[in-house]
């Protein structure tokens, strides 16, 4: 009789074990539903514009960090908006303006500001997270 007992609470003991990482697995899968995905828009083509001077040029390819995909669908809609507002911003620049690497970071600063700026005027900026230049190329 004892033998039994023991097997028993072996079993039981062997079920709790194993049903206890399930439960923790709806948990994280619940959580993951909640937070939205990060998603990324690249501006495709590059962006080549004309710099201040003789015979200089920048290229870049330029990303866009969005919250979800319902955001990154709305923001890619005004997609033409958003290469004209950076066309317009990187044009005319000097070369040495584009050269130093803290002064790129207050140019893609800039740029979310402007292009965040223009989707309030169109629509709105909720989502857009972050700009990045994946290519930065200055000749």
């Amino acid at each position: 009789m004892r033998h039994a007992y023991r097997l028993s609470g072996w079993w039981l003991l062997a079920l709790l074990v194993l049903a206890v990482p399930a439960w923790a697995g709806d948990d994280e899968e619940e959580g993951e539903k909640a937070a939205p995905e990060i998603e990324y828009l690249a501006l495709q083509p590059k962006l080549i514009v004309n710099l201040a001077g003789r015979r200089h040029y920048l290229s870049a390819d330029v990303q866009l960090m969005i919250k979800g995909k319902d955001n990154k669908e709305r923001i890619q809609k005004h997609t033409p908006l958003i290469r004209h507002a950076l066309i317009m911003l990187f044009s005319g620049l000097p070369p040495e303006q584009v050269a130093d690497i803290s002064q790129r970071e207050q140019l893609r600063e800039k740029a979310l500001t402007e292009i965040r700026k223009l989707l309030d005027t169109y629509s709105d900026s909720d989502g857009l997270k972050d700009v990045f230049f994946t290519e930065f190329l200055v000749q």
